[in-house]
C-alpha cells in the first residue's frame, strides 16, 4: 500500500514538467493557467502481472483540461519524464529539455522504493522506462541535488522532545551523530517521550520517517515521523539498563562497573542477532567490566563475552560430542561475530 503515495508524487511531477513546457510556449504569460491545478490522475484498473496499475487523465466534455493545442502538454510531460529515465538508466545525462525547476519534485518521486524495487512505465513500447532507487540516486548526482527526501527507518536514541514547536532530537545508532527532527502529528509525542533519555542508555528505537538524506546516504534531518517502536524487546533493554547501574564492587567488593561503550556494543550485537531470529540469551555482567551472553540447552552451550576493551570472545561446545566453537572478533566485526554465534546456537544450543 505504501507505493500508492508514489502515484500522487508522480502526478505532481507531471504537473510541474507540464507547467514548464507550457510556459516555454507562452513566454508572454506571467503564470500558468488554473487548469494545471485541476489536473488529476485516476487509478482505473489493476491488470494481471507484477501489479500493473492503469493511470488515466480525465478526458471528454467534462474534462477540466485545455480545449486547445495545449491539451496534450501533460502527455508530453509524461514522455519527457520517461525520456529522462531512459537516458539516466543507460548512463546518459538528464535531457537539456527537462525543466530544472521540476528536478526537486523528481527527487521526491520514488522515495518509498526499497532496494530491488522499481516502477516500470509503458513496458513493451518505444516510451518504456523504469525507475529505481539506483536511478534516483544517479539523478540526484546529475542534478547536483545534495539533499533529497526518502522514506526510511532511522535507528537511534531519542534525546530531546519539544512539543511546543513539534521537534525532537535523536542520536543516530549508525554514527552517534545527533540530528534534529520534526513531527506533524501530536499523537507521536507520548511515544517519543516514552523512549526519551538524555543519557547514552536511552533505549534504541526505530523511527519510520520521512528524512532528508545526503547523496552519500547520510541522514541529515527528519521531516516527519510516521511510526516509532523499540528495536530490542523491553526485557532485553531493561536488563542492559540494570547492568549500567552496577557500581564498582558489586560482586562482594570485587567486580568492575560496566562502561556505556561496552553496553552499546552489546546492544548492537543483540540487534544483529534479533534480526536473524536468535532466541533471547541470558545476560550477565563479568567481574572485569564486560558482559556475557549465554545460550544453553540439553545439547550444548554457546557464550559470547563483550570485554571491557569491546572485543567479542565466542565459545561453544556440544554435550553430545567433543565438538567446540571458538572465535575472537574486534569491535568492528559485529556482523561476522553474529554469524558465528548463530551457527553455534543452531548447532549446540538450538
Amino acid at each position: 500500500m505504501e507505493v500508492l503515495s508514489e502515484f500522487a508524487r508522480y502526478e505532481r511531477l507531471v504537473v510541474d514538467v507540464a507547467k514548464a513546457l507550457y510556459m516555454r510556449r507562452h513566454p508572454q504569460r506571467q503564470r500558468a493557467p488554473r487548469q494545471f491545478s485541476q489536473f488529476s490522475l485516476r487509478l482505473t484498473d489493476v491488470r494481471q502481472g507484477s501489479v500493473v496499475p492503469v493511470l488515466e487523465a480525465p478526458r471528454g466534455v467534462d474534462s477540466p483540461l485545455f480545449e486547445s493545442a495545449d491539451a496534450g502538454v501533460f502527455d508530453e510531460a509524461r514522455v519527457l519524464i520517461q525520456e529522462a529515465l531512459r537516458s539516466v538508466e543507460t548512463g546518459g545525462a538528464i535531457p537539456s529539455t527537462f525543466p530544472p525547476n521540476a528536478l526537486r519534485e523528481f527527487s521526491r518521486f520514488g522515495r518509498s522504493l526499497q532496494e530491488g524495487e522499481y516502477i516500470s512505465f509503458d513496458e513493451g513500447t518505444p516510451n518504456a522506462a523504469s525507475y529505481s532507487q539506483e536511478i534516483r540516486r544517479t539523478i540526484q548526482e546529475l542534478a547536483r541535488l545534495e539533499r533529497f527526501e526518502v522514506e526510511t527507518l532511522v535507528v537511534g536514541q531519542v534525546t530531546g522532545v519539544y512539543a511546543d514547536d513539534a521537534t525532537f532530537k535523536i542520536r543516530l545508532a549508525r554514527n552517534g551523530k545527533v540530528i534534529s527532527g520534526r513531527f506533524s502529528s501530536d499523537d507521536i509525542v507520548p511515544d517519543l517521550r516514552q523512549y526519551l533519555d538524555v543519557s547514552a542508555m536511552a533505549p534504541t528505537v526505530a523511527l519510520s520517517a520521512v528524512a532528508i538524506q545526503s547523496i552519500n546516504n547520510e541522514i541529515i534531518e527528519i521531516q516527519d515521523v510516521l511510526n516509532i517502536e523499540p528495536v530490542l524487546p523491553a526485557d532485553w533493554s531493561e536488563r542492559l539498563v540494570d547492568l549500567q547501574k552496577l557500581e564498582s564492587g558489586w560482586l562482594e567488593g570485587a567486580g568492575e562497573s560496566i562502561n556505556r561503550r561496552v553496553l552499546r556494543k552489546v546492544e548492537s550485537l543483540l540487534l544483529e542477532l534479533l534480526d536473524a531470529g536468535a532466541p533471547r540469551p541470558y545476560i550477565y555482567p563479568t567481574e572485569n567490566g564486560g558482559v556475557q551472553l549465554e545460550w544453553s540447552s540439553e545439547g550444548g552451550e554457546v557464550t559470547a563475552e563483550v570485554t571491557r576493551d569491546e572485543e567479542i570472545e565466542i565459545y561453544g561446545f556440544s554435550k553430545a560430542s567433543d565438538e567446540e566453537l571458538e572465535g575472537s572478533f574486534s569491535s568492528h566485526q559485529l556482523e561476522e561475530a553474529a554469524q558465528c554465534l548463530l551457527g553455534g546456537i543452531r548447532q549446540y544450543a538450538g
